[in-house]
């Protein structure tokens, strides 16, 4: 199962991870314990969580194009946030 690593750091951190549960909630299951979460979208899952002024991303799917879906909605929802409107979303695998 491929599956890709993110880190995004910002001084909101919490007000961001919280924002993303909130909304994602609305369109999928999301399950969230604390200061982290995962959200089953349909092709694949992602699991977020929250440290200090960090956001971290593990994306998994069944293969590697369900995961670049993954991966594109996780990156364009966290770039509307004004602070990181301007990161470079570099995913590891």
């Amino acid at each position: 199962m491929p599956s890709a690593k993110l880190t995004l750091r910002a001084n909101k951190s919490q007000a961001y991870f919280d924002s993303l549960c909130k909304h994602f909630a609305r369109k999928v299951n999301v399950e969230r314990t604390g200061n982290s979460a995962t959200v089953a979208f349909p092709m694949g899952e992602c699991h977020m969580s929250v440290d200090n002024d960090q956001m971290l991303f593990d994306a998994s799917a069944a293969d590697q194009e369900a995961l670049e879906a993954v991966k594109m909605i996780i990156a364009t929802h966290a770039v509307r946030f004004v602070e990181l409107k301007d990161s470079l979303v570099n995913w590891s695998h």
